[in-house]
Parts: structure tokens; C-alpha cells; sequence
């Protein structure tokens, strides 16, 4: 923990094909804008550096000396204000939290007869914030994540899943060390913070409703009525084009917590409609519902993409400075094969706050909190902005 300076962040992208020159070209643009011994960098690569990756950690560890590094391989990164989801790309983002704690952090799971534990995760509180990345196949993250959600003690995490790969390569890295499977972070707190934005790609079509009968995943009754014929008569009464808008890509939002807001947009998380049961006049989706839960139906497409997420950053703009910083992880399926064109998602952030250093990648599922509660998203756009923690 460094007291001196101020609050800050930079980022640094190179297109570079050999891992030892784009390293040394993201470290030194990095330099430039930092200096020496930053409190924390990420390094973000895509698998075009994937055999040599232990040289970035060797350059930043040589050149930087950070506090606290961690790196993970994805298919696309987000640096240089663009984003570039092929490769081969490299980008180091790194800040200056003065007065806060920062730590990296490795999980991994061990086994002790039927049962399995995770180990590495840091004893932190709700002040504190988490950047997490994870092996898409080799590390439990739903359980995992339903675990913290049983307590009443987790922090704010946000993240992303990374591609797996095979045994032996150098997916993941923390501080000095690569594993190719687990998940590796770092944890924040004291004087600084992350504030999440979690955008999931979709608007909310229709009233709410309350789940009055269900099993297991399959909503039976919505307010008292059969799921199947609810569903079909809102369908009816909407415009044409809203209805078509639905019917490509539907989805429902749900709601443990009756007594929060419905703000709309961003206030329910949202699953896939797995299946209509014409015959039980129900609706499967892709989540365990309970009883009492509000399901509220929305549409997922780019007009749907780009709203929400302008929404949502106007609102936190309102009530927001600039912020120091920002990481992105934006889902593989929005960029250019969702809205036509490259970079929606972070000039809509330089949109509201021009110049702030991006840095991100293309997930493989995103991690983000919602009503407070951390879970895995798809489609979604998990924003952190770096603040500094009110006195």
C-alpha cells in the first residue's frame, strides 16, 4: 500500500505478434503514463501469446514491480479506446489507488472425499472490491459464487470467464506464477473502489408479474394465471415490431427481493426461455425459480443492447465525477456480431467520460453483481469504474 500521489490509471495496448516485443512496448507505454511500482496491473492477452505469456508477467514484474498483477488469455482485449476481438493484442491496465490495500489472489479447488473446496480466497468484507478471472471449465464458479451469496459478507466482484485450453498452458497468471486452470485476482479495499455497471444486453417488455406457482426451473402460474397463456396474451397486445423484437430472442427477468425498485432496465437478472410447455400451458427458463419471485419479460437485441447500457451510464454519470478508470468485460457475442460495428461498448463509456483509460476483454461469461448480489452473466457488458472511496 502506497500513501503518496494521487488516484489514477492508464492503459496500453500493442498489436505486436511476438509476446517478448509487444511486453516490452505495453510496459513502456504504460511507464510513461504511471511510472515505476504502480499499486496493481493487469495484463490481458490473446492466445497468439498464449505460449510465451510468462514473459509478460516477466516484463511487468521487471519493469513495473506492482503490488499486485494478474493476467488471464481471451479472445479478444479492449485497449488504445478500441475494441480488438481477434489478435494478436496485448493490454496492460494498471492504477495508483493510494491508501488502499491491494492484494492477487490464486483459487483453486481441492478435494476431500465427495466434496470439494475452494481455497485462496481472501477474508474481505463488503467495502472491498474483486477482479476476478476464471477458467470457463476447470474452476466451479456458479457453486462458488451461490456459496458468497449465502453469506452476507462478499464484496463487489467483477470479472470474466476465460476460454479453456489445454493442460499445461498459461491461461491464467498471478504475480509471477501461470496456471492453466483455477481463477487468479485481485482484491481492493480501504481507499478506493470499483462501482459496477452490468449491462445484459436487454429492456424489459411488458409488466412485471409475480411467480405464483413453479418447480424447479418451470414456471407454472404468473398472478394466479397459467405462464403459457399470460405470456401469450401480453405478446397480443404489444406493437408488431416489439413483439418480433421478443420472439427472436426471448427472455425473463427475475427478481428475488419484492421489496427493491423495479427500475427496469438492469434491475432483474435475466435468463433465456428455454422451452414453451404448450401442454402444461408453462414456460421453462434457464434459472431455478421460487415462489414470490417477479418474472418481467424483456427482449435481447441491439436496440435493446445499446438502451440499457446508455441508461444505465447516463444515470451513473449523473451521480458520478470522472473516474480514474475503467475495465470493461464485454461478451464475445456483442462487439460487431451484435451491433454491426466495432467499439459500441466502450465509446458509449468515453461517450460519457472521454479520455478515461479502458482496458477489458472479450468474455467467455461475464462476472458482475446484481442488486448487490455476484453472479454470471451472458451477452452482458461488466463495467468497473475506479472511484475514490468517500470519506
Amino acid at each position: 500500500m502506497k500513501m503518496s500521489g494521487k488516484l489514477c490509471a492508464a492503459e496500453a495496448y500493442s498489436a505486436q505478434p511476438h509476446t517478448h516485443g509487444a511486453a516490452q512496448e505495453a510496459v513502456s507505454k504504460l511507464s510513461l503514463s504511471l511510472g515505476g511500482s504502480p499499486d496493481m496491473v493487469l495484463a490481458f492477452y490473446t492466445e497468439h501469446h498464449l505460449e510465451h505469456a510468462h514473459q509478460i508477467a516477466d516484463e511487468v514484474r521487471r519493469s513495473l514491480a506492482p503490488d499486485a498483477f494478474a493476467g488471464a488469455c481471451c479472445s479478444g482485449v479492449i485497449g488504445d479506446g478500441h475494441e480488438h476481438p481477434f489478435g494478436p493484442g496485448l493490454t496492460l491496465w494498471g492504477a495508483r489507488v493510494p491508501g488502499a490495500r491491494v492484494q492477487a489472489f490464486n483459487l483453486q479447488v481441492s478435494k476431500q472425499g465427495n466434496r470439494g473446496y475452494v481455497r485462496g480466497w481472501p477474508d474481505v468484507g463488503p467495502e472491498a472490491s474483486v477482479l476476478l478471472f476464471v477458467d470457463e471449465a476447470r474452476f466451479p464458479l456458479d457453486p462458488f459464487l451461490h456459496s458468497l451469496r449465502g453469506g452476507s459478507h462478499y464484496p463487489t466482484i467483477l470479472g470474466g470467464m476465460v476460454p479453456h485450453g489445454e493442460e499445461g498452458e498459461a491461461r491464467l497468471l498471478v504475480d509471477g506464477v501461470a496456471h492453466d486452470s483455477g481463477a487468479v485476482g485481485i482484491v481492493m479495499d480501504g481507499a478506493a473502489r470499483f462501482e459496477p455497471v452490468v449491462a445484459q444486453g436487454c429492456w424489459p417488455v411488458g409488466p412485471a408479474f409475480h411467480i405464483t406457482r413453479c418447480e424447479r426451473n418451470i414456471v407454472f402460474e404468473l398472478d394466479g394465471a397459467p405462464a403459457y397463456d399470460t405470456l401469450t396474451e401480453l405478446l397480443d397486445t404489444l406493437p408488431d415490431d416489439e413483439s418480433e423484437r421478443f420472439r427472436t430472442a426471448p427472455q425473463v427477468g427475475l427478481k428475488q427481493d419484492d421489496r427493491q425498485e423495479d427500475s427496469g432496465a438492469g434491475s432483474y437478472l435475466v435468463r433465456d426461455i428455454v422451452t414453451l410447455l404448450t401442454h402444461e400451458r408453462a414456460l421453462a427458463v434457464s434459472e431455478p425459480v421460487e415462489q414470490g419471485m417477479q418474472l418481467r419479460f424483456h427482449a435481447k437485441d441491439a436496440l435493446a443492447a445499446h438502451r440499457e447500457l446508455e441508461s444505465m451510464l447516463r444515470l451513473t454519470s449523473a451521480f458520478h465525477p470522472k473516474p480514474a478508470g475503467a475495465l470493461l468485460f464485454t461478451c464475445a457475442g456483442r462487439g460487431r456480431p451484435l451491433f454491426g460495428r466495432p467499439d459500441h461498448d466502450v465509446d458509449l463509456v468515453q461517450t460519457y467520460w472521454p479520455d478515461v483509460p479502458v482496458g477489458g476483454f472479450f468474455a467467455a461469461g461475464e462476472i458482475g453483481p446484481l442488486g448487490g448480489e455476484p453472479n454470471i452473466h451472458a451477452f452482458t457488458a461488466s463495467l468497473g469504474l475506479l472511484f475514490p472511496v468517500r470519506p
